[in-house]
């Protein structure tokens, strides 16, 4: 499953894990909110001029707030960018926590520091990797989804 296909599946949760309504991520990507939704409902096939306005919003979000963000970075990596390095019961575990949880930002009933905090907690109990190098920040690892991408599509 290709990584646009991957992101469509997770918007939600994306979305939520930054702390954007669907009207707010419609705007930053010059979409409307029912478009938004359509995606994250699977209603509309999200593009791959969507999906790399959408990475990108994400990415810039992640620069400015890199603390803040740590959970978000980690599932982009577990479910959009390497799922593969993962089994699909730590998946599913970590999907599961990460959905009780980021509602949590986007109420405004917890912080995206305290939810990332307590999430990473969760997941470092659950995966046996890393997270400091799974989370590390760099400037290559945030635009490789990008360069596989391009990969991708000059191999077609």
């Amino acid at each position: 499953m290709p990584e646009v296909t991957r992101l469509q599946n997770h918007l939600l949760l994306i979305r939520r894990t930054v702390g954007w309504t669907a009207e707010e991520l419609g705007e930053r990507i010059g979409v409307t909110r029912q478009t938004i939704n359509n995606i994250e409902s699977g209603k509309s096939k999200l593009s791959k001029t969507q999906y790399i306005a959408i990475r990108s919003i994400l990415d810039a979000e992640i620069a400015k707030s890199p603390e803040e963000t740590k959970m978000l970075r980690a599932i982009l990596e577990i479910f959009v960018d390497n799922p593969d390095k993962y089994s699909s019961e730590q998946r599913e575990k970590l999907l599961s926590q990460a959905n009780m949880m980021a509602p949590a930002i986007l109420t405004g009933a917890s912080s995206r520091l305290d939810v990332s905090k307590a999430w990473l907690t969760i997941a470092a109990a659950i995966i046996t990797i890393s997270l400091s190098t799974l989370l590390a920040t760099d400037k290559e690892a945030a635009s490789n989804w990008l360069t596989k991408m391009l990969d991708d599509k000059n191999r077609k």
